[in-house]
C-alpha cells in the first residue's frame, strides 16, 4: 500500500505532518465555527490550543466537560468570551452529548465578537451529534505510526525559535528527547509486551521534556555558544523527565524502570560520540546517532530510514511483530464471530 501510494502521489505523500494550526485558527475559521479536535482514546489535543493561546498571548478559559458544574462553567465562558473576543477551550466533550444538542442549537444564532474562538477536544464516538460536526471545522489527531514518523514529527513540533538559541548541544538533545518519544510511543502498539498497559503519553509530555531541557541548560550555558558534555546536568535532566514527565503516567513499577532505562541510556555525555549507537542488540546491525549540530542534518537522518522499523529498535524481540498481528487476528475473529451468534 506505501508503494502504490508513492507512485500515485509522491514518495512523501504519507509522511506529511504540517499543520499550520495558527494560520487555520486565526484566518480561515469564522467566530460561530468551533474547531473540533477529534483524538483516538488516550490521546489528548488540546496542548496544541494551549500551544497557540501561550503563543499569541490570548485570554483562554479552559472547561473540563462530564459534570454539571462543567456545563454551568461552559455556559458562562462562551456567553462572556462570545462579547469580549476570548477563547474558549472545552475538553472532553464527548462526555457531554446532550449538552452538545443544546450548544449545536446557539452556535446558529450566535453573534459572536470576531476575534472568539471555540475549541472542542473529544474522543471518536458516535454519541457526539452529527449536526454539531457539520458546524465545526474537525482536526483529527492520532499517534503517527512507525518511529520514523514519530521522530518527523517530533522534531517538526520543536518551535523554530527554540532551535535557535544557543549552545550548539541543544539540538542533540531535543534530537534524543525526539528519539525517546517515538519509542514511547511506538511500544504502546505492542501491548503488553511494550507497556504492561496502555498510557496516555501524548506531546504534552514531549514539551515538559524539552522545557526542563531548555531550563537546565540555560543555567549552566549562561549565554555561551558552546558547552562540554561534561558540563551538562544529565542527573537533573534525567530524574525530571523520568519522574515528573512520562514517568508522571506510569503506574506500574517494571514500566517505570523500562522508562528509566531508556531515558539513562540516551541522556547520557556519550550522546555526543560520533559512533554512539541508538540500537545496540546482538546480531542486529547498530544504528548510529548522525552527524552535526544543525536540525536539517537531524531531519535527513531521520528522512533516509527505512519505511519499516524493525521492533528491536524499540528495544522487543524480533517477533513481536508476529505477536502482534497473531493476537489482532484472533481478536477480529472472535468479534465476527461472536456477531455471527
Amino acid at each position: 500500500m506505501t508503494q502504490l501510494v508513492a507512485i500515485a502521489f509522491d514518495p512523501g505523500f504519507i509522511n506529511q505532518t504540517d499543520l499550520d494550526f495558527q494560520a487555520l485558527v486565526l484566518d480561515e475559521i469564522q467566530p460561530a465555527t468551533p474547531i473540533s479536535l477529534c483524538s483516538v482514546p488516550g490521546y489528548d489535543a488540546s496542548f496544541r490550543v494551549d500551544h497557540l493561546v501561550a503563543e499569541l498571548k490570548v485570554h483562554c478559559t479552559s472547561v473540563a466537560m462530564g459534570s454539571q458544574e462543567g456545563f454551568t462553567l461552559a455556559d458562562q465562558a462562551i456567553a462572556s468570551s462570545v462579547k469580549n473576543g476570548n477563547w474558549v477551550l472545552l475538553k472532553n466533550v464527548h462526555l457531554a452529548p446532550s449538552w452538545l444538542g443544546q450548544l449545536e442549537k446557539k452556535l446558529h444564532s450566535l453573534k459572536a465578537n470576531r476575534n472568539f474562538r471555540l475549541f472542542l477536544t473529544m474522543e471518536t464516538n458516535p454519541k457526539v451529534p452529527v449536526n454539531l460536526l457539520r458546524l465545526s471545522r474537525i482536526l483529527m489527531f492520532e499517534p503517527p505510526p512507525g518511529i520514523k514518523a514519530n521522530l518527523t514529527d517530533s522534531i517538526k513540533a520543536i518551535p523554530p525559535s527554540r532551535l535557535q538559541k544557543g549552545p550548539t548541544e541543544r539540538v542533540r538533545l531535543y534530537f534524543m528527547l525526539a528519539w525517546l518519544h517515538a519509542i514511547v510511543q511506538e511500544r504502546l502498539r505492542y501491548c503488553p509486551l511494550g507497556w504492561t498497559k496502555i498510557y496516555e503519553f501524548n506531546e504534552s509530555d514531549q514539551d515538559f521534556a524539552i522545557n526542563t531541557i531548555d531550563t537546565w541548560l540555560d543555567s549552566v550555558t549562561q549565554g555561551r555558544a558552546n558547552i562540554s558534555p561534561d558540563k551538562i546536568p544529565w542527573e537533573a535532566m534525567r530524574s525530571l523527565i523520568t519522574i515528573s514527565g512520562y514517568g508522571g503516567r506510569i503506574d506500574n513499577e517494571f514500566d517505570k524502570r523500562l522508562l528509566e532505562c531508556f531515558v539513562n541510556s540516551l541522556f547520557t555525555p556519550s550522546a555526543y560520540d560520533i559512533d554512539y549507537a541508538l540500537v545496540d542488540v546482538e546480531g542486529v546491525d547498530n544504528l548510529i546517532s548522525p552527524e552535526g549540530s544543525e536540525i536539517e542534518h537531524f531531519i535527513n537522518w531521520v528522512n533516509k530510514l527505512p519505511e519499516r522499523q524493525p521492533p528491536v529498535w524499540l528495544g522487543l524481540p524480533s517477533n513481536a511483530e508476529k505477536v502482534l498481528t497473531t493476537n489482532k487476528g484472533i481478536y477480529k475473529s472472535i468479534s465476527c464471530y461472536e456477531m455471527m451468534q
